[in-house]
């Protein structure tokens, strides 16, 4: 099974947006709560012959965090692969290194495109592109062609491909919330 997911920010504590808690307006009483809240729940769906994409802002850590970013990977289910996001900071050939099988800027993946930032869906309106960058603002654009697949609008879960395709499916009907 393929999963999406995006925002997860693990560790983000601080930054001008001070922490990504009160940022996206997440129901967690620290950033430790968080992220065990959050890999408990990707575990609990994806399973170890799972995919994930990841599309973008994993985490703000970046150089001297690889072994940090090891680990973390380590703990999650499956394979994945990353789309990356504003707040990735570390060289893309480091993401391979601590556990990503494939780390770009943008992919097609069967019929979706997957982007970080949806503002690229604006240049291909006959596409679907898949995104996060958004947290808790949307999940769909109404009459776009757009899915933000980041935790905030997802009850902090991947996202399976099959329910974005239901959703796709809705959105072309007109019944999508």
């Amino acid at each position: 099974m393929i999963y999406l997911t995006s925002d997860e920010h693990y560790d983000h504590y601080t930054t001008s947006a001070r922490n990504i808690i009160k940022y996206a307006h997440r129901p967690f009483t620290s950033i430790n709560e968080m992220n065990r809240e959050i890999i408990k729940r990707f575990n609990s769906v994806v399973k170890p012959e799972d995919e994930t994409w990841h599309l973008g802002d994993v985490s703000l850590k970046g150089v001297g965090y690889k072994h940090w970013f090891e680990q973390l990977i380590k703990q999650l289910n499956g394979t994945h692969h990353l789309v990356l996001g504003n707040h990735d900071r570390l060289h893309p050939w480091d993401y391979v290194e601590v556990g990503f099988t494939t780390v770009h800027t943008a992919v097609k993946l069967e019929e979706f495109i997957l982007v970080h930032d949806p503002v690229a869906a604006i240049t291909r309106r006959e596409t679907m592109f898949l995104c996060g960058h958004v947290h808790d603002l949307w999940k769909t654009l109404p009459g776009k062609n757009v899915i933000n697949v980041g935790v905030d609008v997802w009850d902090y879960y991947p996202v399976s491909i099959e329910t974005i395709r239901k959703l796709v499916k809705e959105m072309r009907f007109g019944i999508a919330s």
